[in-house]
């Protein structure tokens, strides 16, 4: 380990290597994550193990919940989640957000991007409790039957970037990926960007269950394609008496095989006119040929260019019909 240079502390007035300035966007600090032992095999480096010592990436800590601890709340850490980095996730707050401000990156592709596992019960999840956390490039899978939440959210501005949600068989899969307490504003400015979540179970839900007022939901350039579950929207399931407001839902592509009545991707319990935002660019696939709508009707969220189909082999239609 003594091949790689190391400096801490960093370089007051910045660094040039090779006539080339090293910029430094960020002002926390980086912890590395690694279960598996690729890097004591070729990096001359060590396999993962939770120490105070540890986190470098040639001494990594060995899990995610572990390296939270170590960061410090709103400085902007990072922690590095290296390829093939496997996890499991048996009950509620295994790995707990409780740390303000820290993003978690999954390093590699394909299949070698870090998979966290929910398993054991029904109420396994990832609680996030603070502010500004983000997950970005990571499979999560469930290996239990109608898991019920991925994350359980009591915290705002949580974001997931370029994540998987998947099983790891048949009939385990997830029954919503986020749910929000009942607090209003708790979880506002919650965002998805180009996530995929391909499920056929029949008991999922949908993407987020909206149990208070929210603001500034985002869901952006996302894969969803789930399993038919009466005529539960795909994207989200408004409770009663809560509004969105600020609402982006753009680029999405969305599949849900439901016959009729469909509500494609906002339900809302009570259509009141305080609501807001967009939904622009969508995509959409169901077997309704009745009542179709993307949104529950009455909403005041604006629609534009959105195109919907429940005919196979035909071209999508613009849904809702254009003004005159």
């Amino acid at each position: 380990m003594s091949n790689m240079s190391n400096y801490p502390n960093g370089f007051t007035n910045g660094l040039t290597i090779r006539g080339m300035p090293i910029t430094v966007a960020h002002p926390g600090k980086v912890f590395f994550v690694n279960s598996t032992s690729v890097l004591a095999a070729t990096d001359d480096g060590v396999a993962g193990a939770d120490t105070p010592s540890a986190g470098t990436y040639q001494r990594p800590f060995a899990t995610i919940d572990y390296a939270i601890g170590q960061c410090t709340a709103s400085r902007g850490d990072i922690i590095m989640v290296m390829p093939g980095h496997t996890e499991t996730v048996s009950a509620a707050g295994d790995i707990a957000c409780d740390v303000a401000g820290v993003a978690i990156i999954g390093l590699g592709s394909g299949t070698l991007r870090p998979t966290i596992t929910l398993d054991t019960a029904t109420t396994a999840s990832i609680t996030v409790s603070a502010a500004n956390v983000a997950f970005k490039n990571v499979i999560f899978t469930a290996d239990f039957a109608d898991v019920a939440d991925l994350f359980t959210l009591t915290a705002t501005n949580f974001h997931c970037e370029d994540c998987k949600f998947t099983q790891t068989a048949a009939a385990k899969n997830f029954v919503e990926i986020v749910d929000t307490d009942t607090t209003d504003n708790s979880a506002d400015g919650l965002s998805f960007l180009r996530c995929e979540w391909i499920e056929a179970d029949t008991a999922t839900t949908s993407l987020v269950n909206v149990d208070a007022d929210l603001d500034r939901l985002s869901v952006v350039d996302c894969h969803i394609d789930l399993g038919v579950n009466g005529v539960l929207s795909a994207i989200a399931e408004v409770a009663a008496g809560k509004d969105l407001t600020n609402v982006n839902i753009r680029g999405n592509y969305v599949s849900r095989l439901v016959a009729a009545s469909a509500v494609q991707l906002i339900t809302f319990v009570d259509t009141t006119t305080t609501n807001t935002g967009i939904a622009e660019g969508n995509l959409c696939r169901t077997l309704d040929v009745l009542g179709e709508l993307l949104i529950s009707a009455g909403t005041n969220i604006s629609q534009y260019n959105n195109y919907s189909t429940s005919v196979i082999d035909a071209s999508g239609y613009l849904l809702p019909a254009a003004d005159s």
